[in-house]
């Protein structure tokens, strides 16, 4: 077998239009911020990110003096909510901070939405949001849980300051810069080991109790979401972890990899993939399907937002795809063109569900942000599978301790879905051949 790496960087993003025909409430001074940041409410693709920046003076400037609200706002309830802050301000005997008010109101009015995938990013939090969802972000490449005894190294990701420095899985970060690092909050180690271009000096004990101490430069980290398999007959494997923002094109250029190398069939596994960006979702169905459209998106109104179509270039050997009950939202929309496409045969479990998109705003002076739901979406055959799923031509479940893991975490001994996309994928290869003889 041969093992292939790649790694590239891309990204993109627009901006829905402000809705109009609301009514304007005339406020007193303490619910400024709050209806500012209410009312700018729109914007990020969670699997199908955009996101837009808003700074503090053009907010103000632009949102302080009046409360807008939608046309079927309440008068009562308005007018409920500005007495409810006057008699605060009035008669609250213990210590509090206005600000915080402020900030429980804007979580609470995008909670009550009642949409597990609309919500409030807090003050500080919106660098490590965007920096999830892009799959860039600065550090020494680890992935962890912090114990009682420290922070615990759950994963080293390749070609990282951590894993040039040897650090291993397993091992236990006791200090970092000569600071114990027990009971140290997540937002001082983020900062210690997030800025681009320092140096850091850690402390470790590994597995078998031996101590050492490291040093490394903290640096610029691009996950890797696409890895590939060679076998020997020909057959690839490509898996896509997450789409990340330039996962498009490590596909294409794993694409170039395996063609070069004489690829006959494709297995591409998107199990255990929780989506991302549409953008790259496209971009992968587009090289993977024929000329068509891959998928539609409708806005609150019903009217079709956006359709995105593939061109006639497509990969023209066998193709198996692997999915499960994790594979969500931008996997789906892959999932489903491929499906409606009658590209090859799906080998799984069915689908998660989730067929709708997110658009995030930021808010730059305080790190802020919030992220709602803004559009559904549609595979080429018209139907949105949100809360149904995809289901696979050939269902196969694994052994109970493995359902629903990603394909990183089952062992191949164990692997009985790779097992059968391996096996279909070689039978048809073989039916082709046969035909073309």
């Amino acid at each position: 077998m041969k093992l292939y790496s790649i790694r590239s960087r891309m990204s993109g993003g627009a901006e829905p239009q402000k809705q109009e025909d609301d009514r304007i409430v005339h406020v007193n001074g303490v619910l400024i911020l709050l209806i500012a940041v209410l009312l700018i409410a729109a914007t990020a693709l969670v699997s199908f990110l955009i996101s837009s920046s808003i700074y503090k003076n053009k907010l103000a400037k632009e949102k302080a003096y009046k409360l807008v609200l939608p046309s079927d706002s309440d008068p009562y309830k308005v007018a409920k909510f500005q007495d409810i802050i006057d008699y605060i301000a009035s008669n609250f005997v213990l210590e509090y901070k206005t600000d915080d008010l402020i900030e429980g109101a804007i979580r609470g009015y995008v909670d009550a939405l009642g949409d597990r995938y609309s919500y409030y990013i807090e003050p500080g939090d919106y660098t490590s949001y965007n920096n999830y969802i892009t799959g860039t972000y600065s550090g020494i490449g680890i992935s962890c849980t912090f114990g009682d005894e420290g922070i615990v190294v759950n994963e080293v990701f390749p070609d990282t300051p951590a894993a040039r420095a040897g650090i291993s899985e397993g091992e236990l970060i006791t200090e970092i810069n000569g600071i114990t690092t027990v009971g140290m909050e997540q937002s001082m180690v983020s900062s210690m080991l997030g800025q681009e271009g320092t140096n850091v000096k850690l402390k470790l004990v590994g597995i078998d109790l031996t101590e050492r101490e490291v040093e490394l430069e903290v640096a610029t980290i691009s996950r890797q979401s696409v890895f590939g398999l060679g076998y020997d007959d020909g057959v690839y494997y490509i898996r896509i972890s997450q789409f990340d923002s330039d996962t498009g094109e490590e596909f294409r250029q794993m694409l170039k990899v395996a063609e070069n190398a004489g690829m006959k069939a494709l297995v591409l596994d998107l199990r255990g993939n929780p989506g991302g960006y549409e953008r790259q979702a496209d971009e992968v169905a587009d090289a993977l399907l024929g000329k068509g459209l891959i998928a539609y998106s409708q806005d609150k109104n019903g009217n079709r937002a956006s359709e995105v179509f593939s061109d006639e270039n497509e990969v023209n050997v066998p193709v198996v795809l692997l999915v499960n009950q994790n594979s969500a939202s931008a996997s789906e929309l892959v999932t489903g063109a491929f499906r409606d496409f009658k590209k090859g045969t799906i080998v799984g479990k069915r689908t998660y569900g989730k067929a709708i998109g997110q658009l995030s705003r930021s808010y730059t002076d305080d790190g802020s942000g919030v992220v709602i739901t803004v559009a559904r979406y549609f595979t080429p055959s018209g139907e949105c599978i949100h809360g149904v799923g995809i289901a696979p031509d050939v269902e196969v479940s694994l052994e109970s301790g493995y359902e629903g893991l990603t394909p990183d975490k089952i062992p191949a001994s164990a692997d009985a879905q790779l097992d059968k996309a391996l096996e279909l994928v070689k039978a048809a290869l073989a039916e082709t051949e046969a035909d073309a003889a």
